[in-house]
């Protein structure tokens, strides 16, 4: 095969100038995202009815809709939450379970349970979570216009921005929605005897568009229609209610109609201005990069027609990161193709050097090409993956054009050199390989969100290790047969080299000849060496196991965005949250200087949360670390009283809820008061917990509206009634919709008793009308004070309260864990009932599943090996390297005290025990060349055999840890700007997973080149 690939070179060269052109292409147009397109296994349903309390929710809602939905098969977790106005359930499945049916059943047992339901309640809205959808760009407009005006030109340029063919959806924060008010006094509704639901028939049958079929006759056929539909304020005022004789009573007779907002339920301000903020999504699959520039072109043209006095900002721009770990990727590559030209140079000429720094383009060209036509995008993930690759793509191009090289150095021609290399370095290369496909390949089917997210590794890696054996057996030989030439061609290096093939080492250099001594050393005694290895580096395993500085989740990055609740009674008015947010904002501002944009917003949130800050942080390189940030930011908010201010990192990665979450289930006194002692521990000084929450109501209390049913009956007045008449004192009673001509939105008709008698002395003073006249509602309805119960939690079915916290800054989650677990192990209440959640939940089921993937990759690589060796023992020697490397990455990372990342390590420690195998692997092949000429000298075989694979091995060793310094460093040289950056939050992903790797293959290789051929020593001695 590879002859035929060498005679017809030109169509080889062919194919890889078309891989390299068509490659670049596809580079350059595959979408760019921020965030992988992870379906989450996650399905919300809210079923609304306004009025209705949390307790009785939770009976009349939550309580028929649980126990239907409970029944899905493959329903995780069934959290349940009833509050005022409704019920919210959200259905957590095992991504095994998760697909299109899913959807269907929810809906089917929705449909099911409605007749169970009360009548008034809303028909249920059911959503998927889709992390495609999320916003991709924010745009601020700030300036003190009126609130009409800026209304006006948001609705515009949301228009405009949505006709973009990149861009999916434009949602408007800040914007208050329009609406008409009937305001009408209340003594005119007892003059008149009117209830509300007599001006509500009177627009909804004057406001309507009706077909009155057509008309045909010989001359054609016509369609007839009744246009009675509301355009204006005007058309709502002429209205007519009653009429008696040729009078008529019209709306304009007994109430103003306005056209007005709705009543404020927050503020937003950027920067401490009034602001209206444009959330733009993008269309699935597009490129974020592009969509945010259409914006913005859109945006620059649109200034001009825009006021002056009209400010644009723009917020939560996700196409940065994508570019800064865009220009990550493209430096990296340049570098890792640098340091493996320079040292390949060294040891192996220009032209054997420039080849096999050929093969990490072509190697990710390859891979880019099957990522674009399985349809995936260049998320942060793949990213990231392309560059811990760099390392691990030109070990294969190595290994044949260092064969080759020697046997061109023998006098062998190029064409015949490389051909041979080919011949007798496929199977080892192959094999070599394999086993790093093996050691991904598991992870392919990583569970849950967290799987969903770094399953992109293995695909990227998988792919791009492809395209290096390809550029390895197939295009490197043929590159070599035509431009390849021997990198030594002094009389004395070629003895040198000639030395090692013949194995007289006292003509080889004195690296290999010192290396010779020491392993001439460790084969005299190769018992001992290995027990006092094996030893060392278990005895060292066993003490970071059990006395290291910890094991955390997932690796903690610097974030770009700091984000602020802050929590307070719920009855507070709007204008009393936006005062409190103000000064809470005035104080952050007037403290950091290194905030680029504050989004602050007021509002009645979840949670009793009544205010939420983002601080988008300037660019990384002119500010300090956002932790430092933080404390400031903390510092100046503590003594503010009454409230509970939160200020936290954004949080990066698959776990985007707060690292300590814990479930206390029983019954509702038993659950304070274990709540209680919860806090208290949490609340200690100096125990490492902060931004504590818990997810009980804060105490506060409502009007309870009592009706006298039978006096409303003997009057002849429903609840309903008495209801409207109450809300008119509230918020108001619809009555109606309408569109007007400036607008495509429908606009609400709201009845509305005037401001001055929005009030409790009001419904004192109120008449309702009777069968028998007016009548007093205070002789119907009596109200009283009561503790009001905002929301209510329950968890798979059990009242449930969740207390929450983030960990400080030098404490581990799992030491923190272990501290609650142990206060609490006294005299805990046995009916209640504690689950430790968030990243310990997590950590045990990613640790779980990597041990899996771990023995399974195992199990494949040794199938792999047998295959090759055919010879058991063989196999079970070069599966030592995996012991030697995973013991040695627990002994470097006790020496420097490295916290254990769970996923990033473990992820390291697997695609690491594809990597070091790749050395036992050449050492046996040697072996296998050696023991049929020398059969019955062992010893000669080893040593010949080591001797002759150390160079291959530790170029391929240079060139995996070259390729992470990058990574491991945290140094970015920016060759396109010429400039040095450090520590950049792209980079701080991936430090563990890459000094993982590289203390491991460097500590175990050093071990390998004598632990294996003493090995090999040992089983000769035993037969013998």
């Amino acid at each position: 095969m590879q002859s035929l690939l060498i005679e017809r070179n030109r169509a080889v060269v062919l194919l890889l100038i078309v891989i390299f052109i068509f490659g670049s292409y596809v580079y350059v147009k595959m979408p760019r995202e921020s965030n992988p397109d992870i379906q989450i296994p996650i399905i919300s349903v809210f079923v609304g009815l306004p009025g209705i309390s949390a307790q009785d929710s939770e009976k009349l809602l939550v309580l028929p809709i649980e126990n239907e939905l409970r029944s899905i098969e493959g329903v995780r977790e069934l959290r349940a939450f009833a509050t005022n106005d409704g019920a919210h359930m959200i259905l957590e499945f095992g991504t095994e379970y998760y697909n299109k049916e899913v959807l269907d059943n929810v809906r089917s047992k929705l449909s099911n349970i409605k007749a169970k339901l009360p009548v008034e309640a809303e028909s249920p809205i059911i959503n998927e979570i889709n992390l495609s959808l999320f916003p991709i760009l924010n745009v601020g407009l700030i300036g003190n216009l009126p609130e009409r005006a800026l209304t006006e030109i948001a609705r515009k340029l949301k228009k405009e921005i949505e006709s973009l063919p990149n861009v999916l959806k434009v949602e408007v924060a800040g914007m208050r929605k329009e609406t008409v008010e009937v305001i009408i006094e209340p003594t005119v509704l007892t003059k008149y005897n009117i209830q509300s639901n007599e001006i509500f028939q009177a627009i909804s049958s004057n406001n309507r568009l009706v077909g009155a079929g057509s008309l045909e006759n010989d001359i054609g056929k016509y369609s007839i229609k009744i246009s009675g539909l509301l355009k204006d304020i005007e058309d709502i005022m002429n209205i007519p209610i009653r009429s008696q004789g040729n009078a008529v009573l019209r709306i304009k007779d007994i109430a103003k109609v306005y056209p007005r907002f709705e009543d404020h339920q927050g503020f937003a301000r950027i920067n401490g201005l009034p602001s209206v903020v444009l959330e733009i999504s993008k269309r699935n699959g597009k490129n974020i990069i592009d969509t945010v520039n259409q914006v913005k072109y859109l945006m620059d043209k649109a200034k001009d027609q825009l006021p002056e006095n009209l400010k644009v900002v723009y917020l939560n721009d996700q196409s940065k990161n994508v570019r800064d770990v865009l220009d990550d990727l493209e430096n990296g590559i340049i570098f890792a193709v640098l340091l493996i030209l320079i040292i390949m140079m060294l040891s192996m000429g220009t032209r054997i050097a420039i080849l096999v720094a050929l093969s990490i383009p072509g190697s990710f060209l390859i891979g880019i090409i099957a990522l674009y036509f399985m349809g995936i995008t260049l998320n942060i993930v793949v990213l990231f993956s392309l560059i811990m690759a760099v390392g691990m793509l030109v070990d294969d191009a190595i290994v044949i054009s260092e064969y080759a090289d020697r046997k061109m150095i023998c006098g062998m021609d190029k064409i015949e050199a490389f051909h041979t290399s080919v011949r007798d370095m496929f199977y080892p290369v192959l094999s070599s390989t394999l086993t790093k496909l093996a050691v991904f390949f598991p992870l392919l089917f990583w569970p849950d969100t967290v799987g969903k997210f770094m399953q992109y590794i293995p695909i990227t890696i998988i792919l791009t290790l492809t395209g290096s054996l390809i550029m390895a057996l197939v295009f490197i030989p043929t590159l070599g047969a035509i431009f390849g030439k021997p990198s030594i061609t002094s009389k004395k290096e070629i003895k040198k080299m000639s030395a090692i093939e013949s194995g007289e080492i006292k003509n080889a250099g004195p690296i290999i000849r010192a290396y010779t001594r020491m392993l001439e050393k460790v084969l005299d005694h190769p018992k001992k060496f290995i027990c006092a290895t094996v030893f060392v580096l278990f005895s060292f395993s066993v003490l970071y196991l059990t006395f290291g500085p910890g094991v955390k989740f997932f690796p903690k990055v610097d974030s770009d965005n700091i984000l602020i609740s802050v929590k307070a009674k719920e009855s507070l008015s709007a204008k009393e949250r936006d005062l409190i947010l103000k000064e809470v904002e005035e104080r952050i501002l007037s403290v950091e200087k290194e905030i680029h944009v504050s989004y602050a917003r007021s509002g009645a949130f979840s949670d009793n949360i009544i205010a939420r800050i983002q601080l988008e942080l300037m660019d990384w390189r002119f500010r300090r670390k956002a932790k430092h940030i933080l404390n400031d930011i903390r510092s100046s908010v503590q003594d503010m009283k009454g409230i509970i201010i939160n200020v936290q990192e954004e949080k990066l990665g698959p776990s985007a809820d707060k690292p300590i979450q814990i479930n206390l289930s029983g019954s509702a006194s038993n659950l304070n008061l274990a709540a209680e002692k919860i806090l208290k521990i949490m609340d200690q000084p100096s125990s490492g917990f902060i931004n504590i929450q818990d997810s009980r109501s804060a105490p506060e209390i409502e009007w309870n509206m009592s009706v006298d049913k039978s006096k409303a009956t003997s009057s002849g007045v429903s609840v309903a009634t008495i209801g409207d008449f109450i809300k008119m004192v509230t918020n108001g009673v619809l009555i109606g919709k309408y569109r007007p001509n400036n607008t495509d939105e429908e606009i609400d008709i709201v009845l509305r008793f005037p401001r001055r008698d929005r009030n409790m002395k009001t419904i004192d003073n109120l008449f309702i009308n009777t069968v028998d006249g007016p009548h007093p509602m205070s002789n119907i309805v009596k109200y009283a004070p009561e503790k009001k119960v905002n929301k209510l939690n329950r968890i798979d079915g059990l009242r449930t309260v969740t207390i929450s916290a983030d960990v400080d800054t030098g404490y581990l989650v799992n030491e923190r864990v272990k501290f609650i677990q142990n206060s609490v192990a006294q005299d805990w209440d046995k009916g209640v009932k504690i689950d430790f959640k968030g990243d310990k939940e997590d950590q045990q089921k990613s640790g779980a599943f990597l041990l899996k993937a771990f023995i399974l990759a195992i199990t494949l690589m040794i199938l792999v090996l047998v295959t090759q060796f055919n010879n058991v023992y063989h196999t079970f020697i070069v599966m030592t390297a995996v012991f030697l490397s995973t013991t040695c990455v627990f002994f470097v990372f006790f020496l420097i005290q490295q916290v254990f990342v769970v996923v990033m390590c473990g992820v390291g420690i697997i695609a690491l025990a594809g990597i070091i195998v790749n050395n036992n692997i050449l050492l046996l092949d040697a072996f296998h060349h050696q023991i049929k000429v020398h059969k019955n000298d062992i010893k000669r075989c080893v040593i010949n055999a080591a001797i002759s694979r150390i160079r291959p091995i530790l170029l391929t060793v240079a060139t995996t840890v070259l390729g992470l310094i990058p990574m491991i460093t945290r140094l970015n040289i920016n060759f396109f700007t010429l400039q040095i950056t450090y520590d950049a939050p792209s980079s701080q992903w991936w430090v563990d997973i890459s000094t993982t790797i590289a203390s491991g293959i460097l500590a175990a290789t050093v071990l390998t080149l004598f632990f294996t051929p003493a090995l090999l020593v040992i089983q000769r001695h035993e037969k013998t």
